[in-house]
């Protein structure tokens, strides 16, 4: 029987894991046993799919990590098919991740797993060369390793869990470095002029032939890195925006979108310490402390610092990608929102929550969760609460009117200021709203695609 070489199985998986780790491991390995299984020789493909097959169907397997940089489709390949449906079952159980390189056909399967509701996800790193592999865990543990050489298969099995953790490592870094196959795919989209964008959807979906949740998956993407990669979420203290902030955030992430949240809160809080440490910087002017860990200013204006740093932070995160929700809390939101620029202003979405004077004082008189503060060796971290203490004097003269109506009347916003209405402490009332405001986010893309 011939054994695959370890010194050319290796050779691709080096990058992401220690060398000497690696060796050590599978010395250990082939130490203990050369595990002559079938899958230790130069076989077709038809013959090896055909054995993953009985892997992906094995009742003992209930998870599967895996990294395929020439996946291939189910198009003309029964064997394929069956593979893509064993591990939708093994999904529905704790879980199947797959990783794959840029390469259209490889791009066209993974297309078809996201289809199905598996999480795929695309490394820019990956070459046809590249080892793949297969890590089924559960009641069993069985790691698949493959390497195409000369148009021939050449895998090994691995049934002890040591292995598989090797590779697990290799695995979870790789997959931590990859993006989303919607947010590639989505990216592709946003790669021209917003005027051929209609076609460019229609060329998409046929180039990768993406089924309809597929395609609706991308479009999601599409929609809010286009349309809403900043929003923004306003409204008076107590109204509920961090309710509403952290409602958002959930939603987009359970669709595999990168979230960065921030609030000015903190910055705010920075320029008070600045100014309660007497630091002579100059900066806290107007800041006074409270009781219970908070700050009182003696006029709105006293914030903008904390503004103009949060506004940095949203520019910064343009050029990587994620959305960015940005909560603040101004009796001027109008002023306030000129303060990020009308580059971002025009890419950015408006939720405004509001509540009724007599539900935000009630919950206003329920918050006071004061900073916690922690000490390692030289080190002192403070993290500041969403429920954290406004005093009353703030609340009655600072934010006493809330400015809805003069939001709705600027015209450069118009068609991108959604209201959330939060008399409830219902979560379940807030979460009907938000997946509302996804889907005016997203309605007008669906549409691009019928065109």
């Amino acid at each position: 029987m011939t054994t695959m070489n370890w010194s050319q199985l290796l050779v691709p998986v080096t990058s992401g894991v220690a060398v000497a780790l690696i060796v050590a491991t599978v010395r250990f390995l082939w130490r203990r046993t050369r595990l002559p299984t079938g899958l230790s020789q130069r076989m077709t493909r038809r013959n090896y799919l055909a054995e993953m097959l009985v892997i992906s169907k094995n009742d003992n397997v209930d998870r599967l990590d895996a990294l395929v940089p020439n996946l291939l489709p189910a198009e003309g390949s029964p064997v394929v098919a069956e593979i893509q449906e064993s591990w939708s079952q093994l999904n529905d159980r704790r879980g199947v991740r797959v990783i794959t390189r840029t390469e259209p056909t490889s791009l066209t399967a993974g297309a078809e797993l996201l289809g199905a509701g598996i999480e795929v996800r695309v490394s820019r790193a990956l070459t046809a060369d590249h080892l793949s592999y297969h890590l089924f865990s559960g009641s069993e543990h069985h790691t698949v390793l493959n390497r195409r050489n000369g148009g021939k298969d050449r895998p090994e099995r691995l049934d002890e869990i040591s292995a598989a953790k090797v590779f697990r490592s290799h695995f979870d870094k790789t997959w931590s470095e990859s993006e989303p196959i919607e947010s590639f795919l989505a990216g592709e989209l946003l790669a021209g002029s917003n005027a051929g964008l209609a076609d460019r959807i229609r060329e998409q979906r046929a180039t990768y032939q993406l089924s309809a949740e597929a395609q609706d998956a991308v479009l999601r993407h599409l929609a809010f890195r286009h349309r809403a990669p900043v929003v923004f979420v306003t409204g008076l203290p107590g109204a509920g925006k961090s309710l509403v902030r952290r409602a958002l955030a959930e939603e987009l992430r359970r669709w595999r979108m990168r979230v960065d949240e921030l609030n000015d809160y903190v910055y705010a809080f920075e320029e008070f310490l600045h100014a309660l440490m007497l630091l002579g910087d100059g900066r806290g002017a107007g800041f006074s402390a409270q009781e219970g860990g908070a700050f009182q200013v003696e006029h709105e204006d006293d914030l903008r610092p904390a503004l103009h740093t949060l506004g940095h932070r949203v520019w910064e995160n343009r050029r990587s990608n994620p959305i960015t929700i940005v909560e603040f809390a101004r009796a001027d939101t109008i002023g306030a929102l000129q303060v990020f620029g009308d580059e971002v202003l025009a890419a950015s979405q408006i939720i405004h929550v509001r509540a009724s004077d007599t539900e935000r004082a009630a919950r206003l008189a329920r918050r006071g969760e004061p900073p916690k503060i922690s000490v390692a060796g030289q080190s002192i971290s403070l993290e500041v609460s969403d429920d954290h203490r406004l005093p009353s004097n703030a609340a009655d003269t600072l934010y006493s009117r809330d400015d809805f109506a003069l939001l709705k009347a600027q015209k450069n916003i118009a068609g991108r200021l959604f209201l959330v209405e939060n008399d409830s402490d219902e979560k379940a009332h807030i979460d009907e709203q938000i997946t509302a405001f996804v889907e005016a986010v997203v309605r007008p893309y669906r549409g691009l695609a019928r065109i």
